[in-house]
């Protein structure tokens, strides 16, 4: 994968396929401590202890249509590749919680790519499902952009409508970069 969003993107389609309702994507740079954090939890349905275990190596997986799952094992690898760290959590019937921290100036880290344009077309399909995104900054603050709070302001309008599409898309677009630069 090219860019972090994609990563997210994946732990998102994994976080759906665990049949979360509520998914929070934190993405927070620590200039003090020279880390970009990204953090994804849901309440979906968990990992036991013993697939939990396993989860970080490629051909442990639980999909039918193939023998291998690189999303996880990858991400890992590329923390660790800049001298960060890889945390993943889980309860099985109560969610999972993942954590990737990277060393933001290592020149092994991938850039961070438009999570608009990886969020919007997540969002707009799994209109029965809520995100929460938070980008953070220690210098530029944060921006948190709730899809209960939009669903409430468009009265009924489905976010996979064109121009609320587009709408989401640019405006995810424009915090990521209000916050976190780039």
């Amino acid at each position: 994968m090219r860019d972090l969003s994609l990563h997210i993107l994946d732990i998102l389609t994994n976080s759906i396929a665990a049949d979360a309702k509520l998914m929070h994507i934190s993405v927070i740079i620590q200039e003090d401590s020279d880390l970009l954090r990204v953090i994804v939890e849901d309440d979906g349905a968990g990992m036991d202890e013993d697939f939990l275990k396993t989860v970080a190596d490629p051909f442990s997986t639980t999909r039918t249509t193939r023998k291998v799952g690189l999303g996880i094992p990858l991400l890992k690898e590329l923390c660790e590749l800049t001298g960060g760290y890889f945390k993943i959590e889980s309860i099985k019937g109560k969610g999972t919680r993942v954590e990737a921290a990277f060393v933001n100036s290592s020149i092994d880290r991938l850039p961070i790519g438009c999570i608009g344009d990886s969020m919007a077309p997540v969002w707009s399909t799994y209109d029965d499902r809520d995100f929460v995104l938070l980008f953070s900054s220690q210098r530029s603050g944060e921006s948190t952009i709730d899809t209960r709070e939009i669903k409430q302001q468009l009265d009924g309008l489905s976010l996979s409508h064109p121009d609320v599409y587009m709408f989401i898309k640019d405006y995810i677009n424009e915090q990521q970069h209000s916050i976190l630069g780039g």
